[in-house]
């Protein structure tokens, strides 16, 4: 931990740069050793957020399943959504009986390549949460006497200041932002309904979206069914067309 002072003015002077992220896991990695981090922020009504990580072997492609829909069975994910103060937890800690046997786990966490995991949860506000995790490729996280929780738990005040300033909204995200709520209150989507229009309009077909988000391709069917329903439109064509409409606008 004798470099973290000396890091910390790089955190600070990055605050509202595309550097911030980066710095802060090199900051927090004085406090705890780690093979692979990552960061997503949790917000309301929405698939987490990427935002920065750094990785040996874990590939893009991993990152994009669990934010189409892999992140509903996270153990992390599920503790967030209960709410409450900032906390550091370990994988152990959280995952349920036979988790190892769970489609999330023999489908998506393996391919990770990740033995154990650690998070730290951070609520920035009411409706917006912060997601730093770390992974480990061999050796479990704070298994000795001395096991540095503590310490990182110090961090919580500061990193809570600093996302809170940080402007990490890029035009995208914006959009994303926007449509996303638009759907729900306009049209009353629900968000795994949110989440297949987002893949429609990417391109995806029905087994595509099945595969991504663990569901099985009747349900992927069913979910198009409502959608059409609520959209008042009867194809992919119009689908398309209001979405593209509504952009414009």
């Amino acid at each position: 931990m004798e470099n973290y002072l000396n890091k910390l003015p790089n955190v600070i002077d990055s605050v509202a740069t595309n550097q911030f992220y980066p710095n802060l896991l090199s900051w927090l990695s004085c406090f705890i050793k780690f093979d692979n981090a990552i960061i997503y922020s949790f917000e309301k009504g929405t698939p987490p957020r990427f935002l920065s990580k750094i990785e040996r072997h874990n590939s893009d492609s991993v990152n994009r399943i669990y934010q189409r829909g892999a992140y509903l069975m996270d153990p992390f994910y599920q503790e967030i959504q209960k709410g409450g103060d900032s906390k550091v937890l370990t994988l152990n800690e959280l995952a349920p009986k036979g988790f190892y046997h769970t489609d999330y786990y023999l489908n998506f966490y393996r391919k990770t390549g990740w033995r154990d995991e650690a998070g730290l949860l951070l609520e920035i506000s009411t409706d917006k949460q912060l997601g730093i995790f770390f992974g480990n490729e061999e050796q479990p996280f704070f298994s000795g006497k001395h096991d540095g929780s503590a310490s990182l738990k110090e961090t919580f005040d500061i990193i809570r200041s600093m996302a809170r300033l940080h402007k990490d909204v890029s035009p995208n995200a914006v959009s994303s932002y926007y449509r996303y709520n638009d759907m729900q209150t306009r049209f009353g989507l629900t968000p795994r309904e949110c989440e297949i229009v987002e893949l429609i309009l990417e391109g995806k077909g029905s087994p595509l979206i099945a595969e991504l988000l663990f569901i099985s391709l009747g349900t992927v069917k069913n979910h198009r069914k409502n959608i059409y329903q609520k959209l008042d439109i009867n194809s992919q064509v119009e689908l398309f067309s209001l979405f593209m409409n509504r952009a414009e606008q």
